[in-house]
């Protein structure tokens, strides 16, 4: 612990005791009793995956990092400082129609697989006969 901290920990610490002084003066019992410290759970450290372990929370940027790259989220591995590129960098301009192109891309490929099967049921009754 720094000088800092235990300088502030003995002012504390200091105030308390007054306090329950006071207190105990006024007729008022009073005891402090120092609850034991818990220990991290699972997954509550600053690293997630030993492999990633550096002491620092995995995805963070620290001050010497010069990165110009965006921070973005995904895959569900924190935050990354690698630059997004390609399909899904940025939205597309025209997203009604491009959500127009895709539902009727999406029906007609339905409606192609309900044709392979009824064709292929159409197959098997042929053969049996």
């Amino acid at each position: 612990m720094g000088t800092k901290q235990t300088n502030h920990l003995n002012k504390s610490l200091q105030n308390l005791n007054a306090i329950a002084a006071d207190l105990n003066a006024a007729g008022k019992e009073v005891s402090i009793k120092r609850i034991r410290t818990r220990k991290m759970r699972k997954g509550e450290g600053m690293t997630r995956n030993a492999q990633h372990g550096a002491g620092y929370a995995m995805g963070s940027v620290r001050g010497g990092d010069r990165q110009t790259a965006s921070h973005a989220v995904g895959g569900g591995k924190g935050a990354t400082i690698t630059r997004q590129v390609g399909i899904g960098s940025r939205m597309v301009k025209n997203l009604d129609e491009v959500k127009r192109n895709a539902a009727a891309t999406y029906a007609a490929d339905r409606r192609a697989a309900a044709k392979e099967r009824l064709m292929g049921k159409i197959d098997d009754v042929l053969a049996s006969l």
